[in-house]
């Protein structure tokens, strides 16, 4: 037979199916340390350390280069294209991304198709095909989240102050407004946005309050297709190797099942499926690019799950790791909000946290009210000082005589523990805040 054949001389093939394996897996580790090689948690780990060296020191080491060499020509071309890819708001990587999946549909489905049920051709592949699409549209047309003059007032009040990471007052120095709880200036959308978790250059929008929902049917759409994918493409490549070392013939009402594997070592087995890829290079190359990016796809999700249940934005968990940092440091303080606010009333003026109605115009609201659906109000005021010292107060010590000495009601924060984030509603909760979008 052709693949027996073919098995006497399959170096060639295993040294074929060995590149592609390690350029994918190469791509899918950059790509990897580029998205999430800046987090907090892996910022003093080899990752980190490899996320520094692809985007500061290499970078860094070539401009020098240019600048001797070309007087910086080279790298002033390739500042531009960077800009624009990665600072600027276009549909490339997308259209990117969607060439990639319908490639890859087009080179493995007709090719499957042979080998494929009934059910299979006609309900399970068309709703996983469709899905991408259909939830890839609805994060990139989905923009309720990017804050303008009709919805600040009720961005404004969508979520209460927590005074840890967000405090009242702190304008956004680009839209020069007063940011809104858990938002975010986006500098690539150029706006603010609600509840901001990320701008994904997949879907060319940032992930926020109206689509993030969207965005985690995306991952499991994208992880479902590719595990279906890499499992179907494993199995029509297993079965080719079952019928040419034990044709059914030979085993047809055999009572023991006989399997083509049976006995084989390592190389062996990887032998003869490098020679079934390159001999079914449509099935083989799409089921090893499935095979390589589906855990990246399931990496993605299992994060943003992990997120839902720590009642946290991506956004947020950079906060919190600079907090955490400035913790370990002992610049934070803390003090009770009831105690404090009559000495400092400017950061804390109660109006934006506990007076929507002073900020809401009902007319644009149509008369519905936006609440917060944890009903939790911060009971803690979280502040870093410079180098860690206390905060002071002025103090009348002697008739019109005042001196400036520690405010004892402030207390240095030593542990993480001592800090909580208000915006943790618990699993189910999070999961109605996150996924289950019951106000507006």
């Amino acid at each position: 037979m052709p693949l027996l054949r073919h098995l006497a001389q399959s170096e060639d093939a295993m040294e074929m199916i060995k590149t592609i394996a390690w350029v994918i897996g190469i791509i899918s580790f950059v790509v990897f340390v580029a998205l999430f090689g800046r987090l907090p948690v892996f910022r003093r780990t080899p990752i980190g350390w490899t996320h520094r060296l692809l985007l500061h020191y290499i970078p860094q080491t070539l401009i020098r280069l240019d600048r001797a060499i070309t007087g910086q020509r080279i790298t002033r071309s390739v500042t531009r294209a960077y800009n624009y890819l990665m600072h600027d708001r276009h549909p490339v990587v997308m259209i990117i991304f969607i060439l990639l999946q319908s490639g890859s549909e087009v080179l493995f489905i007709p090719a499957a198709h042979p080998h494929l049920t009934a059910s299979h051709i006609y309900l399970v592949l068309p709703i996983l095909v469709l899905l991408p699409y259909l939830t890839l549209w609805l994060c990139y047309s989905t923009s309720d989240h990017h804050i303008t003059a009709t919805s600040y007032p009720a961005a404004l009040t969508r979520y209460p102050y927590d005074y840890t990471l967000y405090h009242p007052h702190q304008p956004c120095r680009t839209c020069h407004l007063p940011k809104p709880a858990r938002s975010k200036h986006c500098s690539i959308c150029k706006t603010c946005i609600e509840r901001e978790d990320h701008h994904c250059i997949w879907i060319n929008n940032c992930v926020g309050l109206h689509n993030y929902h969207y965005f985690i049917a995306l991952l499991v759409s994208i992880s479902c297709l590719l595990g279906y994918g890499a499992r179907t493409g494993f199995s029509i490549l297993d079965s080719m190797l079952q019928e040419a070392f034990i044709p059914s013939q030979l085993i047809r009402g055999s009572t023991t099942n006989k399997k083509w594997s049976t006995g084989l070592s390592w190389s062996d087995w990887l032998n003869a499926y490098s020679v079934v890829v390159a001999m079914n290079a449509r099935i083989g190359a799409v089921t090893l690019l499935a095979c390589m990016t589906c855990p990246l796809a399931l990496g993605f999700l299992v994060y943003h799950v992990y997120l839902i249940w720590a009642g946290c934005t991506t956004n947020e968990t950079a906060k919190w790791g600079e907090l955490r940092e400035d913790v370990w440091d002992n610049l934070v303080w803390k003090a009770r909000i009831a105690d404090v606010k009559a000495e400092y009333p400017g950061p804390l003026d109660e109006r934006i946290v506990y007076d929507p109605e002073h900020y809401l115009d009902q007319s644009k609201m149509n008369g519905r009210r936006p609440r917060w659906a944890g009903g939790k109000e911060a009971e803690w005021w979280v502040i870093r000082t410079k180098e860690g010292a206390p905060p002071t107060i002025w103090k009348e010590v002697e008739h019109g005589r005042y001196e400036e000495v520690i405010d004892e009601r402030w207390v240095r924060v030593k542990d993480m523990k001592e800090v909580d984030n208000m915006y943790d509603l618990g699993l189910g909760g999070n999961f109605k805040d996150t996924m289950l979008r019951t106000w507006r």
